[in-house]
């Protein structure tokens, strides 16, 4: 037997939490945001509460469409910190009832209650939030308790594959996300989930592929899956008070050396490694520098973890004397590979920790890493990927195999360099003439171009234009010269 906890309508009820004189009024949360009030009102309604649906407004419609029945419909932020603390809550109390439990949804939690005891079962019609509205079904199969509990005629009952026959086939796309056979689905005219169920199961396969097959089990309730188990991870945190405020490196080390002993101890009583170590240094200013290390694989070892510290706190350069000091760590299992002969692989993974902790300590954090060109024609434009901590993780950057767009080899000024260009305006964009200034001054005696690129036009703030010519100079240089809207010409390099 499995049993789901759902929060009703928790986007608004979240939303209204700290203003109870809204609560009366119709109320809606958007899916989505947009400057744009005309883009805006395409938006879709991710919640409604009570008011606005005794108005005659639904969860699904867009703004406009809920504005033509209800004129004084008004919009709440989304605030997902109360969500998440009233997901807390109503985890709180499911854990009174068994520890097997799974985080289904933002809204909702599926319990086991295969092993429980009766009464623990029969306290689910105790479960409640100030303030929130909470359903609860059984089930035999989870995937069954979680549909039925999104309706809320099923609440305090038991669904079957039988009573779920006539629920929207609309409930069913809040399970299966984006899958690709929901569409054909509702293109076939079927509207309830008995529709579904009705199909043949081996036709549904072949037609529609395994993902729909699946699910055409699961509403006839013949397979039951297991519960993804919330475990509620344990605090390493450690802290210490200086008695007196600390100037120098070594005696931060000391004190850290007896944090990290204590920190291997807990580990190895529980079979565990740490692969990342974050420390909060708190300044006797009131300020708090905080940085965090990557460790080149999972370690145990008190002094394997201390170097990496060592070179980070000899890297700061700190504004106050350190009265107190923070310790935590990210956990994971052992780890136990043996090196490959064939495969790029870290040399040394206790100096590349140390180098990384220098460096980052002098660029600052999440500015080190390896530059990946993005899928755009932007010049010079990079995303950095994370650098390689895993002592057998090689450094994989996509296609390796880039040949030039070009066979002449040009050779780019990073940054570009801006010049004065004289120029005729040809059409919407103007024609460089002659360069006035730069490294090759001189008059254009033959031009190919332009050549414009653009992106980003969605973002207002990042969207980017310009236009390229490959220009020849009467010293028969060429170069590749780069016009910016609305005035900005800049040299981009020389072919060589």
């Amino acid at each position: 037997m499995f049993a789901a906890l759902h929060l009703a309508d928790l986007p608004v009820i979240a939303a209204l939490r700290g203003h109870p004189s809204l609560q009366t009024r119709p109320c809606v949360v958007l899916g989505g945001d947009h400057e744009d009030e005309k883009a805006r009102g395409r938006l879709p309604l991710l919640s409604v509460n009570e008011t606005a649906r005794d108005a005659g407004v639904e969860a699904g419609w867009t703004l406009d469409r809920g504005r033509v029945r209800c004129p004084d419909l008004l919009v709440m932020p989304r605030n997902r910190r109360v969500e998440r603390e009233l997901l807390g809550e109503l985890l709180v109390r499911a854990e009174a009832l068994t520890p097997d439990l799974e985080l289904t949804a933002p809204d909702t939690i599926l319990l086991d209650l295969t092993h429980a005891p009766l009464r623990q079962v029969q306290y689910l019609d105790d479960v409640w939030i100030k303030g929130a509205v909470v359903h609860h079904v059984r089930a035999e199969t989870p995937d069954l308790a979680h549909l039925g509990v999104l309706d809320a005629d099923f609440d305090g009952g038991t669904v079957s594959s039988v009573s779920i026959a006539a629920l929207p086939l609309g409930l069913l796309a809040r399970l299966v996300g984006e899958a690709a056979f929901f569409p054909l689905l509702e293109l076939w005219g079927l509207r309830t989930l008995g529709d579904f169920m009705k199909l043949p199961r081996q036709g549904v396969t072949e037609r529609l592929g395994a993902e729909a097959g699946h699910w055409h089990e699961v509403l006839h309730a013949r397979h039951c899956r297991l519960l993804r188990l919330h475990r509620v991870p344990e605090s390493l945190a450690q802290s210490v008070d200086c008695e007196e405020p600390l100037h120098a490196v070594e005696p931060m080390l000391f004190v850290l050396k007896r944090l990290l002993h204590a920190l291997s101890a807990r580990l190895a009583s529980r079979h565990l490694a740490v692969n990342r170590l974050h420390l909060t240094l708190r300044l006797e200013s009131g300020e708090a520098v905080c940085r965090s290390i990557s460790l080149p694989e999972p370690l145990v070892e008190p002094v394997e973890m201390l170097r990496p510290l060592q070179t980070l706190l000899e890297s700061l350069k700190l504004a106050a004397p350190v009265t107190g000091l923070d310790l935590d760590g990210e956990t994971a299992l052992p780890g136990a590979a043996q090196r490959e002969w064939f495969t790029r692989q870290l040399p040394n993974p206790g100096r590349w920790a140390e180098t990384l902790a220098r460096v980052e300590a002098l660029v600052g954090e999440h500015r080190t890493g390896i530059p990946v060109p993005p899928a755009t024609h932007r010049p010079d434009d990079f995303r950095l990927l994370p650098p390689p901590t895993a002592i057998g993780s090689g450094v994989s950057c996509g296609d390796d195999e880039r040949r030039p767009a070009s066979p002449l080899p040009m050779r780019r000024y990073r940054p570009s360099r801006p010049i004065a260009v004289a120029s005729d305006l040809d059409g919407e964009v103007p024609r460089p003439l002659a360069l006035l200034t730069g490294p090759h001054p001189g008059q254009i005696v033959d031009c190919q171009g332009p050549f414009p690129m653009s992106g980003q036009w969605w973002d207002a703030e990042a969207k980017w234009k310009r236009f390229e010519w490959d220009i020849q100079m009467a010293d028969q240089h060429l170069l590749r010269l780069a016009y910016v809207p609305p005035d900005r010409w800049q040299l981009e390099g020389v072919y060589a």
